[in-house]
């Protein structure tokens, strides 16, 4: 119990870690304790592969790697300190999961999505949040978290996010419908006095209108709101140019001329 009270105190003290992480080094080290029923310090290798098959039956890939990961950390801290003559975890190597692909909307898709919205004010706002998502790669929690002192409210080009330390630009088509929706949109769906641009609509509300809009214009398959943040986020990453921000508004005004939002 020493051994890991004091790589969990040696962790803390040298880097920066939340308590979150610290709390899953110990997890972790402590399952492998559990399973291995050994002193710590009289582990061999063989011992820890044995540990591994029975991660594999029991625990998702990016689960396997990360406990793997801790121990290797755990064993280096003691060898550093001296504790140990030998690493046992030297040469165990856990192949990384496979990066899954993101699933993507087509842009006739979005098109139909924007089609179906209605010119109602909560038609109106969930279009914005639509284009938003599209456009800005801030999440739809980020989104709904806008507030009116976070626009530019001389041209409505501009979102500043000071949280990420971000100022997105948005198009000219969007910076228009956004202005459209602060001074004669917004007032009318309020239920109360706020800041937020889009007060009262919550994460859970936007996802079943979202999945709603779908089913309204046809599309089959199950979707979601993140699935239009990963439309971009997937052309910029296999894009060729130099600059992703040059890149980033480039393809915002070459979607608005083949379609996207257009009345």
């Amino acid at each position: 119990m020493e051994l890991l009270e004091n790589f969990i105190k040696y962790k803390s003290d040298s880097k920066s870690l939340k308590k979150e992480t610290l709390d899953l080094y110990y997890g972790d080290i402590k399952d492998f304790e559990n399973f291995i029923q050994k002193d710590l310090l009289d582990i061999k290798k063989e011992e820890i592969l044995k540990y591994i098959e029975f991660l594999k039956e029991n625990y998702q890939q990016n689960s396997i790697i990360r406990k793997v990961s801790t121990i290797k950390t755990f064993y280096k801290y003691l060898l550093e300190k001296r504790l140990l003559d030998d690493n046992p975890s030297d040469g165990i190597i856990i192949e990384k999961a496979p990066e899954k692909e993101l699933e993507t909307l087509e842009i006739w898709e979005i098109n139909n999505l924007l089609d179906v919205c209605g010119k109602d004010y909560k038609g109106i706002r969930d279009k914005i949040v639509i284009k938003l998502l599209v456009e800005s790669n801030l999440s739809i929690n980020d989104i709904l978290k806008i507030k009116i002192s976070d626009l530019d409210l001389f041209s409505y080009k501009f979102i500043f996010n000071d949280e990420k330390g971000e100022k997105i630009k948005i198009s000219e088509e969007l910076s228009k419908e956004l202005e459209i929706y602060v001074k004669n949109v917004r007032d009318n769906l309020l239920g109360g006095n706020s800041n937020l641009v889009f007060y009262g609509f919550s994460r859970q509300a936007f996802r079943a209108r979202f999945i709603s809009l779908g089913k309204k214009c046809g599309i089959e398959r199950e979707i979601t709101p993140n699935m239009l943040r990963n439309t971009l986020k997937t052309m910029v990453k296999y894009n060729d140019e130099a600059s992703e921000e040059k890149f980033y508004l480039d393809l915002k005004e070459k979607y608005f001329k083949i379609g996207i939002g257009d009345d």
